[in-house]
């Protein structure tokens, strides 16, 4: 039985995103971006003038990243991008180009060194079928672990020497060395094992303290857990059973905001939890960390 102590998200837009995915807070423009995978689409939303802003693409769009330039970094279904959002010019990279129609990236985040770190999955989730990749500031690809199922939650701890990682399908929470001078991964180990129960584990983040945020799949919940033992420390609830990913924003980094999804819910399922699909926040009462910049293109 679950003691863990237990908070209610808040309904921030009500996007009926398919599969809203990957939220990322820009803090040089004050500003989130998110996906929406199977719905092709980005958004933007600034707090500031609650200002929400979405753009339309031809294939899914699996991961989203700011860059160091200034414009913003897309995982299409082809291949990654750049993206411009004031001029909505979308720039094709030679990198990462996926001729397979079944496959498809999925979530994706910058490390410290301003690496971009994608997953590959594929759409029927064909087990181990997917690649962990690392793309470096000269746009080489590297795999860092193969044979996934769906690549998801990735984290860096506050001194850049452990790598947090999600393999959804395996319930389990990993974690490596990470040396951030040649970028490597070694000393895979498990940090801890989400019981089925709670939902299969998804999106995640970090906070200062250095506990893990996870978004929970099927099980309507954000769930915040210390690494180092493995236990539960908090529970934030959502009115959507399909949790996908979070992540900390606003001016004082205390403003975690979550993204869900319609996919996968039956027509009574979504009458039900009519909210699925949409952005949601809760005030926290620890920060987030700052992300890192892609040094890329």
């Amino acid at each position: 039985m679950e003691t863990t102590k237990k908070h209610s998200a808040e309904l921030l837009l009500e996007t009926k995103s398919i599969l809203g995915e990957g939220p990322v807070w820009d803090w040089k423009r004050q500003a989130l971006f998110w996906v929406d995978i199977e719905g092709c689409m980005l958004h933007q939303y600034i707090p500031i003038g609650k200002k929400h802003q979405k753009w339309s693409f031809e294939h899914t769009l699996g991961a989203v990243a700011p860059t160091e330039k200034g414009n913003l970094l897309l995982a299409l279904e082809t291949a990654l991008a750049t993206f411009e959002p004031t001029s909505e010019t979308v720039t094709q990279l030679t990198v990462l180009q996926n001729d397979r129609p079944e496959m498809r990236y999925n979530d994706g985040k910058v490390g410290p060194n301003g690496n971009f770190w994608i997953g590959s999955m594929h759409k029927q989730l064909a087990p181990n079928s997917g690649t962990l990749y690392r793309v470096d500031n000269r746009l080489n690809a590297t795999q860092e672990i193969s044979g996934t199922t769906i690549s998801n939650g990735m984290a860096w701890s506050a001194n850049h020497k452990l790598f947090y990682y999600i393999d959804t399908a395996t319930q389990q929470v990993a974690q490596f060395s990470f040396d951030k001078s040649t970028s490597s991964i070694t000393n895979r180990k498990i940090a801890f094992t989400i019981p089925k129960n709670f939902g299969a584990p998804d999106g995640m983040t970090i906070d200062d303290e250095g506990m893990l945020w996870i978004a929970h799949w099927g099980g309507n919940a954000v769930r915040r857990w210390n690494p180092k033992t493995g236990e539960l420390l908090e529970k934030i609830e959502l009115p959507a059973p399909n949790v996908t990913s979070c992540c900390f924003g606003g001016e004082g980094l205390n403003t975690l905001y979550i993204t869900t999804a319609r996919s996968g819910l039956n027509e009574s399922q979504l009458n039900l939890f009519p909210l699925s699909g949409g952005l949601f926040t809760f005030q926290t009462r620890v920060k987030g960390t700052p992300i890192h910049y892609f040094k890329g293109s």
